[in-house]
């Protein structure tokens, strides 16, 4: 029984997680106003709405940001696994008709910060804060200032390379 249960909570859940969060009531209020025939009936509920959605971004009940934004803060999530989240744009809704899809299958920047490890890996940081750690041995020497590319594997892996070296297998840990 116990054995059935578990994949059908699973199952039942997923759908939750990839949901499209609900519109902010202050946004269909704005909506709203269009529908209304009357000129100065449709401006006084532009007036309202437009009054009511500014109090709750104010009061951070409704965040807006703009494209930029969304693709920073993508860009600073590289390499962690995260749920599936609208918040920041469905990664797989027209893909095909957008080039930032392919955006983030990888990223470069330069090594700010760098250590050795004891097991020989080594621990480094990039320019934007992230911090990343080899988890391969390779005949690879790098250096502070070094440029370095991160490319997405497959099965949720990462390759990295710095400079002019050959690709070694990656985690980001920070």
């Amino acid at each position: 029984m116990f054995r059935i249960a578990v994949p059908l909570l699973a199952l039942a859940a997923a759908p939750l997680a990839a949901a499209e969060p609900p519109r902010p009531a202050a946004l269909d209020a704005l909506t709203a106003c269009r529908s209304i025939a009357d000129d100065a009936g449709r401006l006084a509920c532009y007036d309202r709405a437009a009054a009511a959605l500014a109090a709750s971004v104010e009061k951070k009940e409704v965040v807006v940001i703009d494209q930029q934004e969304v693709r920073k803060t993508r860009r600073s999530l590289f390499g962690f696994s995260l749920p599936k989240l609208t918040l920041f744009g469905n990664e797989d809704e027209g893909a095909e008709d957008r080039p930032e899809k392919a955006e983030f299958a990888e990223i470069e920047s330069k090594v700010v910060s760098l250590r050795k490890l004891r097991s020989g890996h080594y621990s480094f940081t990039i320019e934007d804060g992230a911090v990343w750690q080899t988890t391969e041995y390779g005949s690879i020497l790098p250096k502070v200032g070094d440029k370095v590319t991160i490319k997405k594997g497959t099965l949720g892996g990462y390759f990295i390379i710095f400079a002019n070296s050959r690709a070694v297998r990656g985690i980001r840990t920070g």
